[in-house]
Protein backbone atom coordinates (compact mmCIF):
# COMPACT_ATOMS: atom_id res chain seq x y z
CA UNK A 1 0.00 0.00 0.00
CA UNK A 2 1.44 3.55 -1.06
CA UNK A 3 2.02 5.89 1.92
CA UNK A 4 2.65 9.37 2.27
CA UNK A 5 4.64 10.81 5.07
CA UNK A 6 3.25 14.17 6.21
CA UNK A 7 3.98 16.93 9.42
CA UNK A 8 1.66 18.91 9.96
CA UNK A 9 3.59 21.22 12.60
CA UNK A 10 6.47 23.48 10.33
CA UNK A 11 7.44 27.36 11.26
CA UNK A 12 9.27 29.05 8.55
CA UNK A 13 11.70 31.39 9.26
CA UNK A 14 9.77 34.70 7.24
CA UNK A 15 6.67 34.84 9.74
CA UNK A 16 7.67 32.90 12.72
CA UNK A 17 10.70 34.70 14.64
CA UNK A 18 11.95 31.84 16.25
CA UNK A 19 12.03 30.34 12.81
CA UNK A 20 15.37 29.26 11.39
CA UNK A 21 15.01 28.00 7.75
CA UNK A 22 13.30 30.37 5.13
CA UNK A 23 10.03 28.78 3.53
CA UNK A 24 11.98 27.78 0.73
CA UNK A 25 15.21 25.76 2.27
CA UNK A 26 12.08 24.02 4.53
CA UNK A 27 10.26 22.84 1.80
CA UNK A 28 13.93 21.10 0.59
CA UNK A 29 14.58 19.84 3.83
CA UNK A 30 11.34 18.19 3.83
CA UNK A 31 11.65 16.82 0.69
CA UNK A 32 15.05 15.49 0.98
CA UNK A 33 13.92 13.67 3.73
CA UNK A 34 11.69 12.03 2.01
CA UNK A 35 8.37 13.71 2.84
CA UNK A 36 5.56 14.17 0.18
CA UNK A 37 3.63 17.17 2.00
CA UNK A 38 4.00 19.67 5.15
CA UNK A 39 1.49 22.33 6.82
CA UNK A 40 3.14 25.63 7.35
CA UNK A 41 1.85 26.80 11.10
CA UNK A 42 3.20 29.66 11.33
CA UNK A 43 2.42 31.55 14.73
CA UNK A 44 -0.71 33.74 14.60
CA UNK A 45 -0.98 35.71 17.75
CA UNK A 46 -1.39 39.20 19.07
CA UNK A 47 2.70 39.69 19.32
CA UNK A 48 3.47 38.91 15.77
CA UNK A 49 0.77 41.28 14.50
CA UNK A 50 1.73 44.17 16.74
CA UNK A 51 5.40 43.75 16.06
CA UNK A 52 4.04 44.55 12.08
CA UNK A 53 4.01 48.44 12.84
CA UNK A 54 1.25 50.72 11.34
CA UNK A 55 0.48 48.63 8.35
CA UNK A 56 -3.45 48.06 7.54
CA UNK A 57 -4.48 44.55 8.53
CA UNK A 58 -4.70 43.58 4.86
CA UNK A 59 -0.73 43.84 4.20
CA UNK A 60 -0.29 42.16 7.76
CA UNK A 61 -1.75 39.33 6.64
CA UNK A 62 0.53 39.50 3.59
CA UNK A 63 3.70 39.55 5.48
CA UNK A 64 2.17 36.88 7.53
CA UNK A 65 1.39 34.42 4.33
CA UNK A 66 5.00 35.26 3.14
CA UNK A 67 6.46 31.82 4.68
CA UNK A 68 3.68 30.07 3.52
CA UNK A 69 3.60 30.92 0.22
CA UNK A 70 7.41 30.78 0.13
CA UNK A 71 7.36 27.04 0.91
CA UNK A 72 4.19 26.58 -1.25
CA UNK A 73 6.25 27.87 -4.05
CA UNK A 74 8.94 26.17 -3.76
CA UNK A 75 7.24 22.80 -2.74
CA UNK A 76 5.38 22.59 -6.47
CA UNK A 77 8.85 23.02 -8.41
CA UNK A 78 10.55 19.71 -6.19
CA UNK A 79 7.22 17.53 -5.78
CA UNK A 80 6.34 18.93 -2.05
CA UNK A 81 2.65 19.14 -1.36
CA UNK A 82 2.63 22.59 1.07
CA UNK A 83 -0.89 23.05 2.70
CA UNK A 84 -1.83 26.57 4.60
CA UNK A 85 -2.35 26.18 8.60
CA UNK A 86 -1.68 28.27 11.34
CA UNK A 87 -0.54 27.83 14.58
CA UNK A 88 -3.30 29.98 16.62
CA UNK A 89 -3.37 31.77 20.02
CA UNK A 90 -5.88 34.07 21.49
CA UNK A 91 -5.13 36.55 23.95
CA UNK A 92 -6.45 34.67 26.81
CA UNK A 93 -4.08 32.45 27.48
CA UNK A 94 -0.59 30.88 26.44
CA UNK A 95 -1.78 27.78 24.29
CA UNK A 96 -1.39 27.04 20.95
CA UNK A 97 -3.37 25.80 18.43
CA UNK A 98 -3.13 23.90 15.06
CA UNK A 99 -6.26 24.86 12.90
CA UNK A 100 -6.45 22.49 9.59
CA UNK A 101 -8.84 23.89 6.90
CA UNK A 102 -7.69 27.61 7.28
CA UNK A 103 -8.12 30.08 4.55
CA UNK A 104 -6.31 32.80 2.15
CA UNK A 105 -9.90 34.24 2.13
CA UNK A 106 -10.88 33.39 5.59
CA UNK A 107 -7.58 34.95 7.21
CA UNK A 108 -8.17 38.39 5.16
CA UNK A 109 -11.62 38.37 6.81
CA UNK A 110 -11.08 37.86 10.19
CA UNK A 111 -7.19 39.26 10.31
CA UNK A 112 -7.70 40.11 14.46
CA UNK A 113 -9.57 36.50 15.25
CA UNK A 114 -6.73 36.24 18.11
CA UNK A 115 -9.13 39.32 19.92
CA UNK A 116 -11.55 37.29 20.67
CA UNK A 117 -12.81 34.79 23.27
CA UNK A 118 -11.25 31.20 22.98
CA UNK A 119 -15.15 29.81 22.59
CA UNK A 120 -15.99 32.31 20.05
CA UNK A 121 -12.73 31.81 17.84
CA UNK A 122 -13.05 27.79 18.18
CA UNK A 123 -16.23 28.52 17.15
CA UNK A 124 -15.87 30.75 14.29
CA UNK A 125 -13.16 27.83 13.27
CA UNK A 126 -16.00 25.11 12.97
CA UNK A 127 -18.77 27.38 11.51
CA UNK A 128 -15.98 27.58 8.35
CA UNK A 129 -15.52 23.56 8.59
CA UNK A 130 -12.10 23.95 10.12
CA UNK A 131 -10.50 21.14 12.59
CA UNK A 132 -8.98 22.84 16.18
CA UNK A 133 -5.87 20.77 17.45
CA UNK A 134 -4.41 21.79 20.20
CA UNK A 135 -0.66 21.25 20.14
CA UNK A 136 1.24 20.73 22.45
CA UNK A 137 -1.14 20.48 25.41
CA UNK A 138 0.71 19.29 28.59
CA UNK A 139 3.84 20.36 27.87
CA UNK A 140 7.13 20.97 30.33
CA UNK A 141 11.02 21.55 30.29
CA UNK A 142 13.71 22.02 32.54
CA UNK A 143 15.94 24.58 34.06
CA UNK A 144 19.26 23.39 35.18
CA UNK A 145 20.38 26.93 36.86
CA UNK A 146 19.25 30.77 37.13
CA UNK A 147 22.19 31.82 34.84
CA UNK A 148 22.06 33.08 31.15
CA UNK A 149 21.66 29.62 29.63
CA UNK A 150 19.55 27.71 31.50
CA UNK A 151 18.15 25.06 29.08
CA UNK A 152 20.07 22.59 27.53
CA UNK A 153 18.99 20.78 24.72
CA UNK A 154 17.52 17.51 25.31
CA UNK A 155 15.79 15.01 23.59
CA UNK A 156 12.15 14.29 24.37
CA UNK A 157 13.00 11.22 25.97
CA UNK A 158 15.61 12.61 28.34
CA UNK A 159 13.66 15.17 29.41
CA UNK A 160 11.25 12.46 30.58
CA UNK A 161 14.04 10.17 31.91
CA UNK A 162 14.90 13.49 34.17
CA UNK A 163 11.31 13.64 35.63
CA UNK A 164 10.74 10.02 36.35
CA UNK A 165 14.51 9.63 38.65
CA UNK A 166 14.01 13.10 39.78
CA UNK A 167 10.30 12.29 41.43
CA UNK A 168 11.30 15.71 44.03
CA UNK A 169 12.07 18.16 41.64
CA UNK A 170 10.35 21.53 42.16
CA UNK A 171 7.30 22.49 39.63
CA UNK A 172 6.51 25.78 38.55
CA UNK A 173 4.67 27.15 35.93
CA UNK A 174 6.72 28.55 33.24
CA UNK A 175 4.78 31.92 33.25
CA UNK A 176 5.91 31.77 36.97
CA UNK A 177 9.33 31.65 36.03
CA UNK A 178 9.28 33.98 33.33
CA UNK A 179 8.22 36.67 35.90
CA UNK A 180 10.71 35.77 38.64
CA UNK A 181 13.52 36.03 35.97
CA UNK A 182 12.11 39.83 34.75
CA UNK A 183 12.31 40.60 38.73
CA UNK A 184 15.44 39.20 39.30
CA UNK A 185 14.12 36.55 41.64
CA UNK A 186 14.75 33.16 40.27
CA UNK A 187 17.80 32.89 42.16
CA UNK A 188 15.65 31.92 44.54
CA UNK A 189 14.54 28.41 43.06
CA UNK A 190 16.00 24.88 43.53
CA UNK A 191 18.08 23.66 40.35
CA UNK A 192 17.11 21.61 38.63
CA UNK A 193 13.68 23.17 38.08
CA UNK A 194 10.77 21.68 36.07
CA UNK A 195 8.54 24.32 34.39
CA UNK A 196 4.93 23.58 32.70
CA UNK A 197 3.82 25.10 29.90
CA UNK A 198 0.04 24.32 27.97
CA UNK A 199 -2.76 22.64 29.69
CA UNK A 200 -5.93 21.44 27.83
CA UNK A 201 -8.15 24.51 27.46
CA UNK A 202 -12.36 24.25 25.91
CA UNK A 203 -12.12 19.75 25.76
CA UNK A 204 -15.47 19.95 24.51
CA UNK A 205 -14.77 21.84 21.37
CA UNK A 206 -11.19 20.42 20.18
CA UNK A 207 -11.49 17.94 17.38
CA UNK A 208 -7.77 16.68 18.62
CA UNK A 209 -4.67 17.01 20.31
CA UNK A 210 -0.61 16.67 19.48
CA UNK A 211 -0.16 13.19 21.01
CA UNK A 212 3.49 13.60 20.26
CA UNK A 213 5.58 17.19 19.51
CA UNK A 214 9.46 16.90 18.28
CA UNK A 215 10.39 19.91 19.61
CA UNK A 216 13.88 19.00 21.29
CA UNK A 217 13.74 21.89 24.38
CA UNK A 218 9.88 20.42 25.19
CA UNK A 219 8.43 17.48 26.18
CA UNK A 220 5.37 15.66 27.14
CA UNK A 221 4.76 12.71 29.73
CA UNK A 222 3.27 9.80 27.81
CA UNK A 223 1.15 9.07 30.60
CA UNK A 224 -1.00 11.98 30.60
CA UNK A 225 -1.39 11.92 27.05
CA UNK A 226 -2.67 8.73 27.60
CA UNK A 227 -5.21 10.17 30.51
CA UNK A 228 -6.45 12.80 28.23
CA UNK A 229 -6.93 10.20 24.98
CA UNK A 230 -8.94 7.77 27.45
CA UNK A 231 -10.91 10.94 28.97
CA UNK A 232 -11.58 11.63 25.07
CA UNK A 233 -11.43 8.98 23.15
CA UNK A 234 -13.08 10.54 20.17
CA UNK A 235 -9.97 13.43 19.62
CA UNK A 236 -8.03 13.11 16.42
CA UNK A 237 -4.34 12.22 17.28
CA UNK A 238 -1.83 13.91 16.06
CA UNK A 239 2.40 13.56 15.38
CA UNK A 240 4.58 16.50 14.19
CA UNK A 241 7.70 18.03 14.48
CA UNK A 242 6.79 21.57 15.44
CA UNK A 243 9.96 22.03 13.06
CA UNK A 244 12.09 25.08 13.92
CA UNK A 245 15.09 24.73 12.64
CA UNK A 246 17.90 21.24 11.12
CA UNK A 247 17.68 19.68 14.50
CA UNK A 248 13.94 19.20 14.17
CA UNK A 249 13.54 17.99 10.73
CA UNK A 250 11.63 14.26 10.93
CA UNK A 251 11.14 14.46 14.50
CA UNK A 252 7.64 14.26 13.93
CA UNK A 253 4.94 13.51 11.34
CA UNK A 254 2.22 11.29 10.25
CA UNK A 255 2.28 8.48 7.43
CA UNK A 256 -0.92 8.47 5.66
CA UNK A 257 -2.74 6.23 3.83
CA UNK A 258 -3.52 8.27 0.99
CA UNK A 259 -1.91 12.01 -0.09
CA UNK A 260 -3.02 15.44 1.51
CA UNK A 261 -2.05 17.84 -1.37
CA UNK A 262 -4.31 20.43 0.39
CA UNK A 263 -6.92 21.45 3.22
CA UNK A 264 -9.64 19.22 1.94
CA UNK A 265 -7.56 15.89 1.54
CA UNK A 266 -5.83 16.66 4.54
CA UNK A 267 -8.99 16.93 6.34
CA UNK A 268 -10.42 14.36 5.28
CA UNK A 269 -7.71 12.00 5.66
CA UNK A 270 -7.62 13.31 9.42
CA UNK A 271 -11.20 12.77 10.10
CA UNK A 272 -11.24 9.28 8.58
CA UNK A 273 -8.44 8.17 10.81
CA UNK A 274 -6.54 7.60 7.62
CA UNK A 275 -3.19 7.17 9.43
CA UNK A 276 -0.76 4.01 8.89
CA UNK A 277 1.36 5.48 11.53
CA UNK A 278 3.14 8.16 14.02
CA UNK A 279 6.32 9.08 13.25
CA UNK A 280 8.24 10.07 17.03
CA UNK A 281 12.14 10.28 17.23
Amino acid sequence: MESHKFDMHVHTRETSKCGKLSGKDVAWCYRMAGYQGIMITDHYHKEYFDSLGQMNPREKIECYLSGYRAAKKEGDKIGLDVVLGIEFRNVETEDDFLIVGITEEFLYQYPAIYKLPLRQAFKLFHDHGMLVIQAHPIRFTVADNSGENEFRTYCNNELIAMVQQNPEMKEISFSEWKDAKKQKRAGKFSYPLLLRLCQLQCEDMLDGIEVYNGNIQWAQEPDKIDRILREHPEYLRVSSSDFHEAAHLGRGGMVLEQRAADFRELKQVLSRQRVMDWIRR
